[in-house]
């Protein structure tokens, strides 16, 4: 009997055995059977990373301004290099990589299953490695970002680092749309990490990113850089920038900045100018005092409140004292009795300083934050700056915040409030991505248009672009003009603060903010000049305004915008030259300014002894005044030195020699290939030199 107990309860407690293994073998089969296969998996498989492609950045007409092409990217297996082979390998590699051997041999003996030897290499490159058939080397298809365009909208693209990683511009805003989803190429190896000869490898394709479509129109972004580039040769700046803008929705047509860099070879500019910041896009990041496109706020806070309308009487004697500090307009003596309009049209600054102080600072300051400046308007870029407003405003911060000086603003900034204007009053949010796409062209995201706040009454913002309108027709933006077009702008020419405190007297920021057709806008433009030194002077007027005016003309054709039959009355108008001989540069510069004609600078010297076209001529608005400068003629009977004219026009050569107190005997026309006497002969002065010129 008890040998019976025994025996069963041997049987149970082997039945149980069995059922225990029974069970456990049912969930390791069943239930952790996928996780144990992909965990056995993972010790004898190995895998090596395919990089998914980036999305296309498009152009609002569908031109593609960033790509992805396929490349080659070196890799070695070290647990398939034989130990004895790999410093032949090595030096086979480097000599087609032309790198350093040891390098690369340090890199297939490691104790890795794969390594990167060099990636995305030329088709070239790989092809040449291919046929050398070295054991452990094989290869991985990555994607190499392309930028078609070059330079074109480069600090608003940005551009992606060496894997596929935005670092820069939307490239960075947009990454994770961008990037994709990675996938692997993965074979058999035994326990040594050998590759099994009659292993099957499996591919897990990577999912590309999603396409970007962005509201920058290529061609109006050439526009755009083709003036940006002219300015800098033409006035010697030390950067520029520019936004042109739909002003009904905020979209963002155009923005460059000068000097800027090529997104395929990002490091090349880097090194040229010696820090990274030619990367940044100062039309969002960059910072600078406004000058006079200010005046706008001011203008339309003072007609909003009632302080002032554009009849109003005002007298400019020239300067304002306020808190004891004497504030001047840009002309010293003064522009009399004048009506707002006509302060507007002056760009006086007495008479804004006079509306600054019937508004007061809380005024002041509720339309600075009304129009968006302190603030980040909230475009999808990175890096942008907030701007910097007063922190206390008294007497004279007030004064000098009502024309534009003290406060430090970004040129988005100033391309949305004008565009409020132009727009009724609406201050609408910039943007520059219209939609993304996947790679069938189903819409992901579509942008939403955002009026951020109604800045002003839509019969105000009326007449401050009528206001603004005579600013280009009768004030110091005719060089603005554009023939058959109707344009409504403000100048700006603002000093440039030094570190320490104070301006410096010779540095200066010209600018231009406008919009066209006034009556019905399709294109707002700002432009920042900063610190010209060429030879047609530093304001706004001069510098700015025709850049305004040959980009606006452009873009406004570009989009089948035709001139009007009943354009701005300064079509027919024509500006008399002044006579400028026997003024200094600075009294020259102020007089154009006045009558909205353009200056050139030729030669050296402290007055002008001749100019071109002559005082009496009647020209075009934005018409440029060529002056000669040079020191007072000599007595008659003085001795002098001959000048070299030979290779100069015979009016080059007429002014060389008259500014020597010399006359001059011309034979023939065309260049100088001789002369009599000789330069650097010493002669009297009223002497005759006979120069002979030829075709």
């Amino acid at each position: 009997m008890q040998i019976r107990r025994r025996i069963g309860f041997a049987l149970a407690v082997f039945m149980l055995t069995i059922l225990v293994l029974i069970g456990r073998l049912a969930w390791l089969q069943l239930v952790k059977g996928p996780e144990l296969t992909q965990k056995a998996l993972a010790q004898w498989m190995r895998e090596i990373p395919v990089e998914p492609k980036r999305g296309i950045i498009y152009d609002s007409k569908g031109n593609e301004l960033a790509m992805s092409a396929s490349a080659d990217t070196v890799v070695a297996l070290p647990a398939q290099i034989p130990a004895e082979e790999a410093p032949q390998i090595a030096a086979e590699l480097a000599r087609v990589l032309k790198t350093d051997a040891d390098k690369i041999l340090s890199l297939i003996t490691k104790k890795k299953a794969a390594v990167y030897i060099a990636r995305k290499v030329d088709p070239a490159v790989a092809r040449e490695i291919r046929e050398l058939g070295l054991p452990g080397i094989t290869f991985t298809e990555e994607s190499r970002r392309y930028y078609p365009y070059g330079n074109l909208a480069s600090q608003v693209i940005g551009f992606a680092g060496i894997d596929s990683q935005g670092l820069y511009g939307l490239e960075l805003q947009y990454d994770e749309w961008l990037r994709g989803k990675r996938g692997y190429l993965q074979y058999p190896t035994d326990n040594k990490g050998q590759e099994i000869p009659n292993g099957t490898p499996s591919y897990i394709p990577p999912e590309p990113g999603y396409d970007v479509h962005l509201t920058i129109d290529q061609v109006i972004q050439h526009i755009v850089e083709r003036e940006l580039d002219n300015l800098m040769v033409m006035h010697n700046a030390e950067s520029v920038s520019a936004i042109a803008m739909d002003p009904k929705t905020g979209a963002i047509l155009a923005m460059a900045n000068r000097p800027d860099f090529d997104p395929n070879d990002f490091m090349t500019a880097v090194e040229e100018v010696g820090s990274q910041s030619v990367w940044l896009n100062p039309c969002i990041s960059g910072g600078f005092e406004p000058g006079s496109t200010f005046k706008v706020v001011t203008a339309t806070a003072g007609l909003e409140k009632g302080v002032v309308n554009e009849s109003s009487p005002y007298y400019d004697k020239g300067y304002e004292v306020v808190a004891g500090q004497r504030l001047h307009c840009w002309k010293r003596t003064g522009h009399g009795q004048e009506t707002f309009l006509e302060v507007m049209q002056n760009s006086c600054n007495p008479g804004f300083i006079d509306v600054g102080q019937k508004l007061g600072a809380e005024t002041m300051l509720e339309y600075l934050k009304k129009f968006g400046f302190g603030q980040k308007t909230g475009i999808d870029l990175p890096g942008e700056a907030l701007g910097v407003m007063f922190n206390k405003v008294g007497p004279v911060e007030l004064a000098t915040l009502s024309f534009g000086q003290g406060p430090s603003v970004t040129p988005i900034q100033q391309a949305a409030a004008m565009a409020a204007i132009a727009n009724g009053g609406k201050l609408m949010q910039p943007y520059v991505v219209e939609s993304i796409t996947d790679q069938k062209g189903n819409v992901i995201e579509r942008r939403e248009l955002k009026v951020v706040q109604q800045v002003t009454a839509p019969d105000i913002a009326q007449r401050v672009a009528v206001m603004l309108e005579s600013v280009v027709a009768d004030g110091g933006g005719r060089n603005a003009y554009i023939p058959g077009f109707r344009v409504a702008g403000k100048t700006g020419t603002a000093q440039v603060p030094k570190p320490g405190g104070g301006y410096y007297s010779d540095k200066y920021i010209a600018s231009f903010s406008g919009f066209a057709p006034a009556d019905d806008p399709k294109i707002v433009v700002f432009i920042s000049v900063h610190n010209p030194r060429g030879k047609y002077g530093h304001y706004g007027s001069q510098v700015a305004g025709p850049a305004f005016r040959n980009m606006a003309e452009d873009i406004l054709y570009y989009l089948d915008v035709r001139p009007q039959a009943e354009a701005t009355s300064v079509q027919a108008q024509a500006i008399t030259v002044p006579n400028l001989v026997g003024d200094s540069s600075s009294d020259a510069i102020e007089k154009l300014r006045e009558t909205g004609l353009n200056i050139r600078l030729d030669g050296q010297g402290a007055k002008i002894l001749d100019q071109t076209p002559k005082a009496g001529v009647k020209v075009p608005p934005g018409s440029t005044v060529i002056v000669f400068m040079g020191e007072k003629p000599p007595s008659v009977g003085e001795l002098v030195h001959v000048p070299d004219v030979k290779g100069l026009s015979l009016r080059d050569a007429s002014v060389k020699l008259s500014a020597a107190g010399l006359q001059v005997q011309a034979v023939g026309s065309g260049i100088a290939i001789s002369q009599s006497p000789a330069s650097g002969t010493v002669i009297p002065a009223g002497s005759i030199v006979t120069v002979e010129f030829r075709p």
